[in-house]
C-alpha cells in the first residue's frame, strides 16, 4: 500500500509543478495578445521596465534556470540562434542586469512570444522526466539549499510576478484593461 501511495504522491507532485507552469504560461501569453509595438516598448517611468523587457527577462531567466537544472542540452539562445533574432550578442548580459539590459534592442512581440514558448516547451520536457526523489536533490553541490523543487517553485513565482507587472503596465496604458483574457483557463488535471 505504501509503495502505491508514494507513487501517487510523486505523480501528483510532478503533475502539480507541470500544471502550475502551464497555467502561468497560458495567462502570460493571454496578457500579450493584441499588444501593439508601442505598448510593448512603453515605460511608465524613465527607468521602469517595459513589457518587452519583462518578456525577454522572463524567457532568458527561465532558460538559465532550466539549463542549470538539466544542463545536458545547450541553451536555445545560442543553439537555435535566438540571440540573432533578438539582434543581441550570444553573450548578452545576465537577465538580472537591468541597468545594462535597458539599452539592448527589444524585438517584435512575435519573436518574444516564440522564444518564450520554445523555452517553456524545454521546461515542460525537463519536468516531464522528473521523479519524486530528484526534487530534493541540488544540481549544484556547493548550493545544497537550491534544490530542484526550490528552483521550480522560484520559476513559477517569477513568471507570476512578471505577469503581474505586465498586466499592471497594460492597465496603465489602457483604462479598459481589466484582467488577463483567459484568466479562468485551468488546464485539466490528468497524468
Amino acid at each position: 500500500m505504501s509503495g502505491n501511495s508514494d507513487l501517487e504522491a510523486a505523480i501528483n507532485t510532478v503533475l502539480f509543478i507541470s500544471q502550475s507552469l502551464i497555467q502561468a504560461q497560458v495567462r502570460l501569453l493571454a496578457s500579450c495578445k493584441g499588444l501593439a509595438r508601442e505598448q510593448v516598448l512603453w515605460r511608465p517611468a524613465p527607468f521602469a521596465n517595459n513589457i518587452g523587457f519583462n518578456l525577454w527577462h522572463l524567457a532568458r531567466s527561465e532558460e538559465a534556470i532550466v539549463h542549470h537544472l538539466g544542463g545536458q542540452q545547450p541553451e536555445l539562445w545560442e543553439s537555435e540562434g535566438w540571440h540573432k533574432r533578438f539582434g543581441q550578442p550570444v553573450e548578452a548580459p545576465d537577465p538580472g542586469d537591468t541597468s545594462v539590459l535597458r539599452d539592448l534592442p527589444i524585438p517584435e512581440l512575435g519573436v518574444l512570444v516564440d522564444y518564450l514558448q520554445a523555452v517553456h516547451q524545454r521546461t515542460l520536457a525537463l519536468v516531464s522526466e522528473l521523479r519524486q526523489e530528484a526534487l530534493d536533490g541540488a544540481p549544484d553541490q556547493s548550493r545544497p539549499d537550491h534544490t530542484l523543487a526550490v528552483s521550480l517553485r522560484h520559476l513559477t513565482t517569477h513568471k507570476n510576478n512578471h505577469h503581474g507587472q505586465i498586466d499592471f503596465i497594460r492597465g496603465l496604458q489602457d483604462d479598459m484593461w481589466n484582467a488577463t483574457p483567459g484568466i479562468g483557463i485551468v488546464p485539466p488535471l490528468h497524468a
